[in-house]
């Protein structure tokens, strides 16, 4: 599994690092600050990640041992390509509202604050999660995918596009996606997202879909808007472990 995640590593920096020297929407160098500690969520999220989907699908499994799928009609039957639009719609939706939770509750807030205190962003910051922020959201991701009963191929299809849109709504890049931001994330989007004005972040909140947001009345997508600084007004400490008992620590300010 190790090796899985250094394989994936060094191919996600060999397409986004000349592609962010060439198409950078902010010049920073590679190795920016806090670059290292996002390698480290990097592989811990890997190996997190896998774990908690193997016990989110093992709890779930247990629980339709009579039962595959709540449909009448099994979802698995279906062409593969119409259940890959379902199953990125409906885990979407999911992730819709956990990241709202996220941002609405304060004591989640604390958690996903660490995500959210990236000064600078590039492909890399999109693993900066809270261990407890991303068993969160992939709890409300993954479960109703398998109580549906999607097919084993249209879930690893799920978990391989997701990943590469998170990679590529973070990374710094200056792209004018035309009406292919209408129908999937950008980093145009989602970079608004991370901007230190509150009331951009409490904007797109979906993660794939901007249907989703604009579904939810959160969709904005102004034209040519770069944020002009990311982050919060709350400090959060720099290093992985202080990062990771940060949100237990002390009483912190909360920014609806």
């Amino acid at each position: 599994m190790f090796f899985h995640a250094i394989g994936g590593f060094c191919l996600l920096a060999l397409i986004f690092i000349p592609l962010e020297r060439w198409l950078g929407l902010r010049r920073q160098p590679i190795l920016r600050f806090g670059w290292w500690t996002d390698v480290i969520y990097y592989f811990t999220g890997y190996c997190i990640g896998r774990g908690a989907g193997m016990l989110i699908t093992l709890a779930v499994s247990v629980l339709m041992l009579q039962q595959k799928s709540i449909v009448a009609v099994p979802i698995a039957t279906q062409p593969i390509w119409l259940q890959l639009f379902e199953a990125m719609l409906v885990a979407d939706i999911g992730y819709y509202f956990a990241h709202r939770l996220l941002h609405c509750v304060p004591w989640l807030w604390r958690f996903h604050q660490v995500h959210h205190s990236a000064k600078e962003l590039d492909w890399l910051a999109a693993v900066k999660v809270h261990p407890l922020d991303q068993v969160f959201t992939k709890v409300f991701q993954l479960v109703p995918l398998l109580l549906l009963g999607f097919s084993q191929e249209t879930f690893a299809a799920y978990v391989l596009i997701s990943a590469a849109i998170a990679f590529f709504i973070h990374a710094n890049l200056k792209v004018d996606c035309g009406v292919l931001k209408w129908i999937i994330m950008t980093p145009e989007a989602h970079h608004c997202h991370h901007s230190s004005d509150p009331g951009r972040y409490n904007k797109n909140f979906a993660a794939q879909l901007p249907l989703v947001d604009w579904l939810g009345g959160t969709l904005y997508l102004p034209r040519h808007y770069r944020p002009d600084r990311y982050g919060i007004a709350e400090p959060v400490p720099s290093s992985y472990l202080q990062q990771l008992i940060h949100p237990f620590r002390r009483k912190m300010t909360y920014v609806p």
